[in-house]
């Protein structure tokens, strides 16, 4: 019972240790920034994001992180889509011949616009204000959409579909993301790593610069 007692109390100051280790404030700004990025890990396992831009000013997004490894964290904001992943529904209309009939929008309003482009071609069409599109095709594989800078391309299971209508994931078209999901960060000598190899330094609690 002692050495159970022991080892209990050991997994305990490790899982304290290594909480410490991670908590504290990456992201030094410079003096009259235009531009800043700061993320402060808290012991509580919650986290506070500001993103600082000369146009817009700062915000702050907030949620939970948690360990995945020793060098690795996973963010999450407590704000998360509604619909965070595309889904569509077809079906064969035998009166529709030599072309598809494409209907894309979010959970709310049609994607006017929207760049349609079916089986990796090199031409596409925009969707109408209805976010409906027409192209020629006698067999669909895939649709890939383009949409205010975001792109995704979703693989049908019916080649002979004639009519789809896709339902797009919530998508986050703010310059300052507005919900993280699942978001793997890598720490490596006091340095905080997104995927693209931008990283932050972590520095003293004193340089927050927001409230």
């Amino acid at each position: 019972m002692k050495y159970i007692k022991l080892i209990l109390i050991l997994l305990f100051l490790s899982s304290c240790s290594t909480n410490k280790s991670v908590v504290g404030l990456y992201g030094k700004c410079g003096k009259n920034y235009f531009a800043c990025t700061q993320i402060e890990l808290k012991s509580d396992k919650t986290f506070e994001y500001f993103i600082f831009m000369d146009v817009g000013g700062g915000t702050v997004v907030k949620g939970n992180w948690e360990k995945t490894s020793t060098d690795s964290i996973k963010l999450n904001t407590f704000e998360q889509p509604k619909n965070p992943s595309t889904t569509y529904s077809g079906k064969i209309n035998p009166d529709q011949i030599d072309d598809v009939k494409i209907t894309i929008r979010d959970l709310e309003l049609p994607l006017a616009a929207a760049f349609i482009v079916i089986n990796d071609q090199n031409e596409g069409k925009a969707a109408d204000v209805n976010g409906i599109v027409e192209l020629e095709t006698q067999k669909i594989k895939t649709i890939t959409y383009h949409y205010l800078g975001q792109k995704e391309t979703i693989e049908i299971d019916n080649p002979n579909y004639n009519e789809i209508e896709i339902i797009v994931r919530d998508l986050d078209l703010n310059a300052v993301p507005r919900f993280l999901t699942d978001k793997i960060m890598v720490l490596n000598k006091g340095k905080l790593f997104f995927n693209d190899g931008y990283s932050l330094k972590k520095t003293h609690l004193k340089n927050r610069q927001w409230k």
